[in-house]
């Protein structure tokens, strides 16, 4: 039985610790180009719907408190190949984060280290040199989990406190020096209307900064008093982060010089903003500010990034004690630290710098991989309510039909809004996962698995309808044959029916909820 040494407050703070990452080093200025001052509204959307998405997990994580909710709660309501399929895309999007992270960090960097990045219109990709340090640091922070995530503990607390002051601190001294309220008005609030607010969400990574959150979800099963800390933790740290975003969105948009903005929001770009924060303080004459900017783009995502390779990390361990990974991933070092499995995921996180040399494209696919898993939730919550009534439910969710369909929806409309480009990646990704459970099959731990396929045949309409859907969209590569505003309804529609096969395929008696960890070290 796993020891649970998670407190209420320390939860809260890994869940805010993985939210503040690299999101406000660059949300803000891309969400600015993509949506013009209607940005605020992009923040404010994008919290409360991750809000609504976290409540099915608070009532599952509490009923469940296990390692690797994510990759498990549906083992229950729909067996092992539904679990499979959503886990495989919880890891994948797990191990994207310490790249993105690391990538943030050197873009940062390359304002005084050029010879790390490059621009490609409007955005930065690294360069050659700049993913070998990417590499290097991906590495330092492997073995600083291989070493055991004790110390890490420790100083987790007064690293997310830095990640709140510095962005707070930064507000108010733009609030102070530079401020040009006809900003908010230079164009129209949203010159490029609704679909220029909904396109950040994935694009700008909104989205993006909101999604830490699921580390509280990660570690359910190592917390105290989990039916207590977890809704706490996860709506909690969602909520704070909200006003945290829409305060420093604003002082954004405020502090841009007017002058700048004559070819619209859209073609903002100013010098240094590789490292927007700190290029925006430079051309305010505060170089102090800019300095510190730079030791915060290297401590605050270097933190997330250092949360999330333990994190995904217990993806695999959970994957690997329902069977769908080698028993090796559940190995532990002397330090307690699952170093085989960090290893594979630094690996293969090498590779994604390949088809995402820059931010704000891995963004989008981590976005989109992240809330397929998610989907999970209403899904297993619903199923489960069927499946195991009487089952102890600490934190029991009112209007538990209502919440799920409508989590269900706004999952699958966000994976829309990335666009046919990022989400026909995932499908390949999720191929790929299937290649590798049909091999999986032969081995020792694979030929256990029951694969329960007739419980998770709704999948294969799940994908290929949202496929069709993103292909025919208007965001990202789409045809366009499907209008926006017509898109809601058509998402909506497929939703509910999807929902619908997903609950008449559950499985009928519940897989017996076991607890059988080993103790995992403190994150």
């Amino acid at each position: 039985m796993t020891k649970r040494t998670i407190g209420r407050t320390s939860l809260l703070f890994t869940a805010m610790g993985g939210i503040i990452g690299s999101g406000w080093l660059f949300g803000p200025y891309y969400a600015s180009q993509i949506a013009g001052p209607a940005a605020i509204l992009s923040w404010v959307v994008g919290g409360l719907l991750m809000i609504i998405i976290a409540l099915t997990f608070a009532e599952l994580s509490a009923m469940l408190p296990i390692v690797g909710g994510i990759a498990r709660f549906s083992h229950f309501s729909h067996g092992t190949f539904v679990s499979f399929t959503m886990s495989w895309c919880g890891w994948i999007s797990s191990i994207v984060v310490a790249p993105i992270e690391t990538m943030a960090l050197i873009q940062y960097a390359s304002a005084y280290l050029p010879e790390l990045s490059k621009r490609v219109g409007t955005t930065h990709e690294l360069t050659g040199f700049g993913v070998l340090v990417a590499a290097l640091l991906m590495l330092l922070m492997c073995y600083l989990n291989w070493l055991g995530m004790k110390l890490i503990s420790r100083t987790n607390s007064a690293i997310v406190l830095l990640k709140i002051g510095v962005p707070v601190f930064t507000a108010l001294i733009f609030f102070f020096t530079q401020f040009h309220p006809e900003n908010l008005t230079a164009g129209g609030f949203a010159p490029y209307g609704l679909k220029g607010i909904l396109t950040a969400l994935p694009a700008a990574g909104v989205i993006f900064s909101f999604i830490g959150y699921s580390t509280a979800i990660l570690l359910a099963g190592e917390s105290k008093n989990p039916q207590r800390n977890i809704p706490f933790a996860v709506i909690g740290s969602i909520l704070i982060c909200i006003v945290l975003y829409v305060i420093v969105q604003l002082a954004f948009l405020l502090a841009v010089d007017p002058g700048m903005l004559k070819g619209g929001w859209k073609s903002l770009q100013f010098q240094g903003d590789s490292g927007p924060f700190a290029g925006m303080a430079m051309t305010l004459g505060l170089a102090w500010l800019a300095m510190i900017l730079f030791v915060d783009a290297a401590i605050s995502p270097f933190g997330t990034a250092l949360i999330y390779t333990s994190a995904a990390a217990r993806m695999n361990y959970a994957m690997s004690q329902n069977g769908y990974m080698p028993a090796f991933m559940r190995k532990l070092n002397d330090r307690k630290s699952p170093a085989v499995a960090i290893t594979a995921n630094y690996l293969l996180g090498l590779l994604l710098f390949l088809p995402f040399p820059g931010w704000q494209g891995m963004v989008t696919f981590l976005v989109s991989a992240f809330i397929i898993s998610y989907a999970v939730g209403p899904v297993a919550l619903s199923s489960l309510r069927k499946i195991m009534p009487d089952a102890k439910r600490p934190f029991r969710l009112p209007f538990e039909r209502l919440f799920a369909v409508t989590s269900f929806f706004i999952c699958n409309i966000l994976v829309f809004w990335t666009g046919w480009d990022t989400f026909s990646k995932i499908l390949i990704a999720i191929l790929v996962g299937y290649a590798y459970l049909t091999l999986h099959k032969f081995t020792k731990e694979g030929r256990k698995l029951k694969l329960d396929i007739a419980s998770g045949l709704w999948l294969f309409p799940y994908y290929i309808g949202l496929g069709v859907i993103s292909y025919l969209g208007t965001f990202g590569g789409g045809t366009g044959l499907i209008p926006f505003g017509w898109d809601f309804l058509v998402i909506f529609l497929f939703s509910m029916a999807i929902f619908y096969l997903s609950q008449i395929s559950r499985i009928k008696v519940s897989k017996p909820f076991e607890e059988k960890t080993e103790q995992l070290p403190v994150i």
